[in-house]
């Protein structure tokens, strides 16, 4: 009998254990994330997959502008039935145009809730103002310019015209240009024209289309100055050898005053190209000017130039350097005077005329000679004379005889005392 029942016991326990091993284990959904379709302005559609494993499923979708989402689609019952995972999906509206949104498919069923991965999708811009990048000017003249920009029209037609003016309330504006409908920047370009020499501009690009307006930052230029001509005279235009001479002259135009000038020389003979003498200069208000140009020891030549965008150069002048002769008188005996120098610079084929006041003012010469040489820089010449009853006049002329590197110089007045009167 005890085994009898001890048989039953264990028949007992074996049976509720062998009816739990036929039970199946319940088992959470599987939800994956899907791309999102049917993106315009302000919605979607967000899709996804979801594996029931059997069980009375739902879902629904979070959404919003960050992780953290914020709203949800309503919770949709997944039908029952098969074993093949399912395409769900949920429309959402309301969106902010031309903003990232974060979104999640999220699956429930008895056993448990899954969690798909974070997608992102951006809403669609819309109708844009274009865009306006790269504005200058470039090609400036005393007149006129040419004022460029660059501007997305963003897809839809759209104009372009230049606002300018002395200053950044403008107050003038060229005529409108098309930059088309693409969505891809395009260069544009338009002349002014009947501008101011020596003025500042102030300008701007202004970019039109059905979604608004777009303006560039303030931009500016100034037009140079206008000088048309430029004219000198060199005083002294002869000077003697190692001496100065002063150019002056104006700058003609418009705007002038200001301009920036310089002075060039060619020294004889003439082969190497002007150069720069001194610094820049600007011209005075009245376009005038002055420059000294010292130590002239050879013929030269000698221009102004501007120094601007429109570069204007003068005529060329002369400054002539004369010979530098020196002269003095000397009694060399009762009859005789010596009237003797030295040149400046060393003529070595020099010619030395002596000549002679007339009691009427009028000098004629009266002895020629050829230099001769002092030391390496200069020449010299004597000449013997008889002393007369009055007292002469004298001078001495040099003609260099170098080319045009000299012309000719003469002397100071020099006296020879007149012959003493015998006595009775």
């Amino acid at each position: 009998m005890r085994r009898f029942l001890l048989l039953l016991a264990l028949l007992a326990a074996a049976v509720p254990a062998a009816a739990s091993a036929q039970i199946p284990v319940a088992t959470p959904p599987v939800a994956t994330t899907g791309a999102a379709e049917a993106i315009t302005q302000t919605g979607a559609t967000l899709t996804g997959t979801v594996d029931r494993n059997d069980g009375a499923t739902t879902y629904h979708f979070e959404y919003g502008t960050s992780p953290a989402y914020g709203l949800t689609t309503p919770e949709t019952a997944i039908p029952e039935g098969g074993t093949e995972p399912v395409t769900v999906k949920a429309p959402i509206a309301s969106l902010t145009r031309d903003t990232t949104y974060n979104y999640r498919l999220v699956a429930t069923n008895p056993a448990g809730i899954s969690r798909g991965a974070n997608r992102t999708f951006r809403t669609s811009p819309g109708p844009r103002p274009p865009a306006v990048t790269s504005t200058a000017a470039r090609d400036v003249t005393s007149r006129g310019a040419r004022l460029i920009t660059t501007v997305d029209p963003n897809g839809l037609e759209t104009t372009v015209r230049f606002q300018y003016g002395r200053t950044s309330n403008y107050g003038s504006f060229t005529s409108s240009v098309s930059a088309g409908s693409g969505d891809a920047r395009v260069p544009l370009s338009v002349p002014l024209t009947g501008l101011r020499p020596n003025a500042r501009y102030h300008f701007r690009a202004v970019a039109t289309n059905s979604a608004g307006s777009t303006r560039s930052l303030d931009r500016s230029f100034v037009t140079p100055r206008e000088p048309t001509g430029v004219s000198i005279a060199v005083n002294p235009s002869r000077v003697v050898w190692g001496g100065s001479v002063t150019v002056v002259g104006r700058v003609r135009g418009t705007s002038v005053g200001g301009t920036r000038i310089a002075l060039e020389r060619q020294d004889f003979p003439f082969s190497a190209a002007f150069r720069q003498h001194g610094d820049t200069r600007t011209a005075n208000t009245d376009g005038s000017f002055r420059f000294e140009l010292g130590s002239v020891f050879t013929t030269t030549h000698v221009r102004v130039v501007t120094r601007s965008t429109i570069v204007i150069s003068s005529a060329i002048r002369t400054a002539s350097s004369a010979v530098k002769v020196g002269a003095t008188a000397r009694t060399t005996s009762r009859r005789r005077a010596r009237i003797a120098g030295a040149i400046w610079p060393l003529v070595t084929a020099g010619r030395v005329s002596l000549q002679k006041r007339s009691p009427r003012g009028r000098w004629a010469t009266v002895r020629r000679k050829a230099a001769g040489r002092l030391d390496a820089n200069r020449s010299r010449y004597a000449f013997s004379v008889k002393r007369q009853k009055r007292t002469g006049r004298y001078r001495v002329v040099v003609l260099a005889r170098d080319g045009g590197a000299h012309v000719p110089g003469r002397s100071r007045e020099v006296r020879v005392r007149a012959l003493p009167k015998k006595r009775r």
